[in-house]
């Protein structure tokens, strides 16, 4: 996850990792942050950092709605 400080004005990129094997709650993920000037980094490496990481959600985004659309298919077959 990215997220931007307007009133520090820093980026600040965080990792979520879980703890178990089926997490269901906040507490069952470790968080690992790191904090950042934007000023530190080249505009051009900026631009590449949002859109890999832009990229990145779409593809869990896109894996979460196949799995669900392939449960939805599956449980439609069980009933019939």
């Amino acid at each position: 996850m990215e997220t931007y400080d307007f009133k520090e004005e820093k980026i600040i990129l965080s990792h979520f990792k879980p703890k178990i094997l089926q997490p269901q709650i906040a507490a069952d993920y470790i968080k690992t942050s790191l904090e950042f000037l934007p000023k530190d980094i080249h505009p051009m490496d900026q631009i590449e950092l949002h859109k890999q990481i832009g990229e990145m959600v779409y593809a869990t985004l896109t894996d979460k709605a196949m799995l669900a659309h392939q449960l939805k298919e599956s449980l439609k077959n069980t009933n019939t």
